[in-house]
């Protein structure tokens, strides 16, 4: 056996072995979130929630909701962070966290109104029946999967 065979079953185990590293860690074997489909709000709601955030959540993440070095976009990545989530979980972190400055303040109604309003930012259509309010039926609920294209914002 010369001294180059060693060598190449070594390089070669060492490239085996990153491989095998990288392809485990790959979001290909991650868990994905299976689309379910997009719930129902009413434009009245979204609008309702448009409002709020001009009021309540603009100063922080942005008048496109886009976000900045510290705060999160709530476009693009929202989506990400949040689909396959129920609604309810969304709806309740929202009602307990925000605003920054005054967190706990929102009504659920209100914050359900925002969850309407970052639907439709992120690309979910209006319907015709508004979104329940009830924390029992968001919670069967999820936040989609929507497709709207890259995060553009400053806070990737």
């Amino acid at each position: 056996m010369s001294r180059k065979q060693p060598v190449r079953r070594m390089r070669s185990s060492t490239v085996y072995a990153m491989a095998l590293t990288i392809a485990s860690a790959s979001p290909l074997h991650a868990a994905k979130p299976t689309a379910s489909p997009i719930p129902s709000f009413t434009a009245e709601q979204a609008q309702h929630g448009a409002d709020l955030y001009r009021t309540a959540c603009a100063m922080c993440h942005g008048a496109d909701l886009g976000g900045n070095f510290q705060t999160p976009s709530l476009k693009g990545r929202l989506v990400a962070s949040w689909a396959g989530t129920p609604l309810s979980r969304l709806t309740g972190y929202i009602q307990r966290a925000m605003p920054l400055m005054a967190p706990g303040t929102l009504s659920t109604e209100d914050a359900t109104a925002l969850v309407a309003f970052l639907l439709h930012e992120n690309g979910a259509p209006p319907g015709k029946s508004p979104l329940p309010v009830t924390e029992k039926q968001q919670a069967s609920l999820k936040f989609p999967i929507l497709s709207i294209g890259p995060d553009n914002s400053s806070s990737k």
